[in-house]
């Protein structure tokens, strides 16, 4: 048992090496992909692949797993932040930190010079003290969630694993071996090739073979021709033990990032979920008119087909101003109004009164007069001031013109009596500069934008009088030998100038799991959106714009893309990773994560390439500090167990796993998880502070401005 025991340990520590790269791990990189799927059906447990040995597999050339959203959220749940607390945020938010200092792939040196060969350090106290730093780990699952592989794991691979004969195992063993680690090979057609180097490491392979009894029968483990070469250097190794952590990520792994999002690597893949495409596209071969009819409303000229609009400027920003946002909508259809605000002003509503009276005294015999009298009635009026979405003025003039018009009929003023009614017309020209004019369009919003029209040309222009009666009067004035008749009329009258136009046809639609050849997308951004008061079960959803390249008929076409984001894309939480007594062997996990591969486009015979998409979540482990004991060895925590943790284990008979921390090559102690300051603070920021203390005056309608 004791021995059994001792053997169990070697198993889980060196499944552990392997997968976590506690083990050994030229510029290169290997390609994440599901296991076993498609051409790759020789990819089976039997030989190394798949759970336990690892959740990714190594996909060839051309058959790749990558991201398409250039910008993707993250956010932690409650279970992390009740154990790690505000510096657990900090290290996971550093890691992000190094993802986002990368900028667009393409635009760095073809030898990556910019970035060194080995970003791993030692924090000699936190080695001691079998610490492990959650930044770090943070940082090489986010690698492997780019879609990276471990590239000394699978540098050399088994293909096949064959019994040949009646010859007993490993004797009658044949095996098939080949590369899944690329590097770009310096020649004139600066080929990808395969290779046995990584950061300049030369790495060879021996194969070990257990023939029964494990669900793993063959492996070939890689190491450095070298033994004194820096091994294991890439972060997308995740060769991080006790005491390690990275400062950055490595040439050979921003050399894989790059090959999978360059510009340059063209993928029939499928956008994001919940991502729509948004497309424009204009009939060229059909014309039609626009407007096709005479349209009105309360205000002036408006005409609307469903789907665009167009109208008098002027009569709409009158209308504007006093009519509230359902009464202007109702009269303007397609209208959207982005803002609006109000405010009182004292207003008057002006009565104009006309009536003949005899003339005066001292006036010719059978003389009337005209007499206009003016009442003003004061009143509270609503005003309101809005900024509009699709509107697009057409032609635009500062200020507008109107003609006020008065009509009298009667005799003419010192004609011999009696005189003969004739009519005069009298017109005055009012400017006002208050109010521009002109003509609009009102377009259909689209995406972020409006949907276009397409105007090929002016057809028709046609001027129509819009006339407001302002007041009247007539009276007949009778002698002994004649009836004159007298009136008095007095308008305003406005002239608009619509137009016809001669368009091509434009439609605008929006498409779910649009596909294509799509290019890299040459960066890809992490953005921190918290759970709301930090420790909230409610996510605010996010709106995503981007734009991604669709190549078709040799051409690149920029398309529009919207994503609307109800769930974190990352959520990193915590929890007990213990085994359960449902697991054939006893052990602690670090950490747990999912990938979710998209294998709709995979080509045929073939085993990629594809996307990965969201959501994933990474747990790290809980438990809390562990130790492993076995029958027949010590049976309790002995005060004299003096093995360093991760060293030879010939003699172990009492083992701790790990402890989660934070360090750095500073002279500061490490932070141990869980921290009780670090939970004091996170919970000090749970409830806002506002300030001041009472809020200003508001406006009706009009939202605070978050503060």
């Amino acid at each position: 048992m004791k021995n059994y025991m001792r053997q169990v340990m070697k198993t889980i520590l060196l499944a552990g090496a392997v997968g976590f790269g506690l083990l050994p791990s030229a510029w290169a990189y290997s390609l994440a992909g599901p296991v076993g799927n498609g051409g790759d059906a020789w990819q089976t447990t039997a030989i190394g692949y798949g759970p336990p040995s690892s959740l990714v597999a190594p996909k060839n050339l051309g058959e790749e797993f990558r991201r398409n959203t250039p910008v993707v959220y993250y956010a932690y749940d409650q279970n992390f932040l009740d154990y790690f607390g505000s510096n657990g945020v900090v290290a996971v938010d550093g890691a992000f930190a190094i993802l986002n200092a990368l900028t667009n792939v393409d635009n760095y040196s073809k030898s990556l010079s910019e970035f060194p060969l080995e970003t791993r350090h030692i924090n000699y106290q936190a080695q001691a003290l079998g610490l492990f730093d959650l930044k770090s780990w943070a940082l090489g699952a986010m690698v492997e969630q780019m879609g990276l592989a471990d590239p000394v794991e699978w540098t050399w691979t088994l293909h096949d694993r064959d019994h040949v004969g009646n010859v007993p195992c490993p004797v009658g063993m044949e095996y098939l071996v080949v590369q899944r680690n690329y590097d770009y090979v310096s020649s004139p057609l600066n080929q990808l090739q395969y290779s046995p180097y990584i950061n300049d490491t030369l790495y060879s392979y021996q194969i070990l073979e257990v023939c029964q009894g494990s669900p793993v029968l063959a492996l070939a483990v890689p190491f450095s021709v070298d033994p004194l070469a820096d091994i294991y250097s890439p972060v997308a190794s995740f060769a991080i033990g006790y005491g390690d952590f990275y400062t950055g990520l490595t040439r050979d792994d921003v050399a894989g990032l790059r090959y999978l999002l360059q510009t340059n690597n063209i993928n029939w893949e499928t956008a994001a979920p919940q991502s729509l495409l948004f497309t424009i596209s204009t009939n060229f071969s059909t014309q039609q008119l626009f407007p096709t009819g005479t349209g009105t409303n309360a205000s002036g000229f408006y005409f609307y087909d469903g789907t665009y609009g167009y109208g008098d400027l002027r009569a709409l920003l009158e209308a504007s101003k006093t009519n509230g946002p359902a009464a202007l909508q109702a009269m303007y259809p397609g209208l959207v109004i982005s803002s609006v605000t109000n405010y009182f002003v004292m207003a008057s509503n002006a009565t104009v009164t006309a009536y003949f009276t005899s003339g005066g005294i001292g006036s010719p015999y059978g003389t009337i007069k005209l007499v206009t009298v003016t009442n003003y009635t004061l009143f509270q009026q609503d005003r309101f001031v809005y900024k509009f979405a699709n509107i697009f003025t057409n032609h635009y003039y500062s200020q507008s013109v109107s003609y006020l018009q008065s009509i009298a009929v009667g005799p003419n003023y010192g004609s011999p009596y009696p005189g003969v009614p004739t009519t005069n017309t009298t017109s005055q020209t009012l400017v006002n500069t208050k109010v521009p004019s002109g003509d609009f369009f009102v377009l259909p919003m689209f995406q972020t934008n409006v949907c276009p029209l397409d105007i090929l040309y002016t057809g028709l222009t046609n001027v129509t009088a819009t006339t407001n009666f302002i007041t009247s009067a007539s009276t007949n004035v009778v002698t002994a030998t004649n009836t004159s008749s007298y009136s008095f009329s007095q308008i305003l009258v406005t002239y608009f100038t619509n137009y016809t136009f001669v368009i091509n046809p434009v439609t605008c639609s929006q498409t779910t799991n649009a596909t294509g050849l799509y290019q890299g997308i040459k960066n890809i951004k992490f953005v921190r959106a918290d759970y709301d008061s930090l420790l909230g079960q409610y996510w605010q959803p996010v709106t995503n714009n981007y734009t991604m390249v669709f190549v078709t008929n040799s051409k690149a076409v920029t398309q529009h893309f919207q994503r609307i984001v109800t769930t974190p894309d990352f959520l990193f939480s915590a929890a007990d990773l213990a085994t359960t007594p449902q697991d054939p062997i006893i052990g602690a996990s670090s950490y747990a994560r999912n990938l979710n591969f998209d294998t709709a486009n995979v080509l045929p015979n073939l085993a990629g390439p594809g996307t990965i998409i969201p959501s994933t979540t990474i747990t790290f482990d809980k438990v809390g500090p562990t130790y492993f004991n076995s029958f027949g060895d010590v049976m309790d925590g002995t005060p004299y167990f003096n093995e360093t943790p991760g060293g030879d284990l010939t003699d172990l008979f009492y083992l701790t796993y790990f402890v989660w921390a934070s360090y750095d090559g500073s002279t500061n102690a490490p932070v141990v998880y869980p921290n009780g300051t670090s939970i004091d603070n996170l919970e000090n920021q749970v409830l806002i502070q506002v300030s001041p203390t009472s809020v200003p005056n508001g406006h009706n309608g009009q939202p605070y401005t978050p503060t």
